[in-house]
């Protein structure tokens, strides 16, 4: 899948998972957000900003749940992460949940693949403390 805009590193990640049926499997696809048209920055001032580095996975923990985690540098302990879903790639981000960081700025959160079709996730920082809006990389998650 190509990301539109700028060409940019592709990162795909596949997880299993067994849901319902031992034959249906979930799956994680991700790709980056750089030069996404969802992400675009509507102030030309703020794109000079630097952007916080997420260290974002989705992986798929012993009890075969999707848990998507990351730690937020520099400077985002104790504060909130916004985890955003949507339906479909045309379909509008809705904030789903707020996770706390810890004390060193890690975070984690279960996510869910939906029985048909697929669902899309995020983590968002907002723009503070002389950074940019820093995003996740968006994931994808579907069962077969």
């Amino acid at each position: 899948m190509r990301v539109p805009g700028m060409v940019t590193a592709f990162a795909v990640c596949v997880v299993l998972l067994l849901a319902g049926p031992a034959s249906s499997q979930a799956y994680v696809n991700a790709e980056s957000t750089m030069g996404s048209s969802d992400d675009s920055v509507s102030a030309a001032g703020s794109r000079d900003l630097p952007r916080r580095a997420m260290n974002d996975e989705v992986f798929r923990n012993d009890k075969g749940w999707l848990i998507f985690k990351g730690n937020v540098d520099p400077g985002w302990n104790n504060r909130n992460v916004q985890i955003y879903k949507r339906l479909c790639k045309g379909c509008e981000w809705t904030l789903v949940k707020k996770t706390s960081t810890d004390g060193e700025g890690r975070w984690r959160t279960r996510i869910y693949a939906p029985p048909t079709g697929y669902w899309f996730w995020k983590g968002l920082v907002p723009k503070t403390g002389g950074y940019g809006k820093s995003v996740t990389m968006i994931y994808r998650t579907y069962v077969t």
